[in-house]
């Protein structure tokens, strides 16, 4: 799926999810205690095996797969499986894949100050709240803030505040600042992740990220991402 059949799905979210009402929640979810539920803009679907932690709030419509862990205030969103975004931060109007991290305290802008249509990769969408479209196996470091409309690649890693698209397998540190992720060691983060879920990460699974690391090199190779290693200085 690319960029722009996700940020599709950000926008007919309330109709994809139309024949759900209210909260839908899968077998075994564990929702813990003082969490609020907001439907009266769409429903709020949870997948199985999923927790939602104490405090959260969550304002529909809302999709989240199975095994996530969902934290912090998340408004219209679509989220994959086996994702992490259970500590403060607010994500709205946003699309996130599967295997992705959200680290305590990152957000997502939806809405700009001037209260403008917001653009993704250059393009007006029309649309004066859309946040962000996050791929695969991303992860945020705490406290990250992410603009508005901004496209992040499968794999990238996230530090401060980003105010760029990001390509895949790319450690954004600052505005015009980006490192390449080593295949090997995305490789080895995934597997470490994937274990503490108890799911088997397998040849196939890797054969699949070398593959898209290949796929998205000229993405990288545009974007200037520097292949060196990964320096805050």
């Amino acid at each position: 799926m690319d960029y722009k059949e996700k940020l599709e799905k950000i926008k007919n979210l309330a109709g994809e999810l139309a024949k759900y009402k209210g909260v839908s929640l899968g077998e075994r979810v564990k929702a813990e205690p003082n969490v609020f539920f907001d439907t009266e803009n769409g429903p709020i679907v949870i997948g199985d095996d999923s927790i939602i932690r104490a405090g959260t709030v969550l304002r529909g419509p809302i999709w989240a797969g199975k095994n996530s862990r969902l934290g912090g205030e998340i408004e219209h969103s679509w989220i994959g499986n086996y994702t992490n975004k259970q500590h403060y931060g607010y994500l709205g109007h946003s699309y996130i894949g599967s295997w992705v991290n959200i680290g305590g305290g990152t957000s997502v802008s939806d809405l700009k100050n001037t209260y403008g249509a917001i653009k993704v990769k250059g393009e007006d969408t029309g649309q004066m709240k859309l946040g962000a479209i996050i791929g695969d196996y991303v992860k945020t470091a705490v406290n990250t803030s992410i603009f508005c409309g901004k496209v992040i690649g499968d794999s990238a890693h996230l530090y401060g505040m980003v105010t760029e698209d990001v390509p895949a397998f790319a450690s954004h540190v600052s505005p015009g600042n980006m490192y390449e992720l080593p295949i090997d060691l995305a490789i080895k983060i995934q597997k470490a992740m994937s274990a503490r879920r108890n799911v088997e990460f397998t040849k196939a699974d890797e054969e699949e990220m070398r593959k898209l690391f290949a796929e998205t090199q000229a993405g990288r190779d545009k974007a200037g991402v520097k292949k060196e290693k990964l320096s805050f200085l």
